[in-house]
């Protein structure tokens, strides 16, 4: 009976360990990072008179950094299980979509950063020296109260002078974090469709945690910006509150921590650096399907890059589009 228990015992045991390696094969980095895509469709599209096929989507590397290097020639497009060859001219034009970017700064400016505004000035400003054209951003301060110091605009003067505008001295020993993510989170949303684009995001700079009030909750903050992009950029500190910052980002290659005043404005560099990449990452694709028959008929329609190592769900792009009107 002993001897009957212990192999029970030791065929668990070998068991559990099967399963955890397994666990941990499926989480280790394939080989070969270069060549691995996450592929995100947003909008599929026709013009039936052209017999036209348009598809707005985005691919990611393994970290889901932004992929913006891709060309037309690195897509595999095909319909019903057919490749798509040369003859459907296949382009890529992001270009000829409305596409804006909006981005709001929000800074904490309580007495914990007095001795720091300079630094923080410093670092926002490259920030904004390294906006895009079409990159949008409103700059908002908070301590006990949220304050706009510049609504949305693309004007990089305007956004300087704002910075400039940041209070040194006699600053409130309140940080009212959440109340604060709560009050800007709505002043945009994000669209990706064929028709426009708007792309947006919080960029949280503090140092320290939410203590201004017990009613307001992370669970508040968390729900106002549910959907919507959030980079913190914090600074070390003894009152820095990490896990809930890092909830507020939802992904860790959102969270970003300097561990001085002289690392803030790299770290101000590497969140526009990530911004442009996400949005240089959304492609619009289009070709001529072959399709000529105007009978309405339910086609499906897959996207993948060549040479991917990525074979999870998101390796390609399952779509379906109507091929009604085709061929008139």
């Amino acid at each position: 009976m002993k001897q009957f228990v212990s192999f029970s015992v030791l065929v668990v045991l070998l068991f559990t360990v099967a399963l955890s390696s397994c666990k941990k094969d499926q989480d280790v980095a394939p080989a070969n990072l270069d060549n691995f895509y996450r592929l995100k469709s947003f909008e599929v599209g026709v013009v039936p008179e052209q017999r036209t096929v348009q598809v707005l989507f985005q691919v990611t590397d393994y970290y889901r950094k932004g992929v913006s290097t891709l060309l037309a020639d690195d897509f595999i497009v095909s319909e019903n299980n057919g490749r798509i060859d040369t003859e459907a001219d296949i382009r890529l034009g992001q270009s000829s979509i409305p596409f804006t970017l909006k981005n709001v700064l929000l800074l904490d400016i309580s007495r914990s950063v007095e001795g720091f505004i300079p630094q923080i000035k410093a670092a926002a400003k490259a920030l904004v020296e390294n906006k895009l054209p079409n990159q949008e951003i409103a700059i908002y301060t908070f301590d006990a109260e949220v304050e706009v110091l510049q609504a949305f605009t693309t004007d990089k003067t305007a956004l300087l002078n704002a910075l400039d505008q940041l209070p040194t001295t006699a600053l409130v020993n309140s940080t009212n974090l959440y109340g604060a993510v709560k009050e800007v989170a709505d002043l945009w949303e994000d669209n990706y469709t064929i028709d426009g684009i708007v792309d947006g995001s919080l960029i949280i700079f503090t140092d320290g945690r939410h203590n201004a009030s017990q009613v307001l909750t992370l669970n508040d903050a968390k729900q106002a910006t549910a959907d919507k992009k959030v980079f913190v950029a914090a600074l070390e500190s003894p009152d820095l509150d990490e896990a809930a910052l890092k909830q507020l980002a939802v992904e860790s290659d959102r969270y970003f921590k300097a561990s001085d005043v002289n690392g803030l404005e790299q770290m101000f560099l590497n969140i526009q650096d990530d911004i442009q990449r996400a949005a240089n990452s959304i492609y619009f694709l289009y070709y001529q399907s072959p399709i000529s028959d105007p009978t309405p008929y339910i086609n499906k329609l897959t996207i993948e890059v060549k040479d991917n190592f990525n074979n999870g769900s998101d390796r390609m792009i399952t779509e379906t589009f109507n091929s009604e009107g085709f061929g008139n």
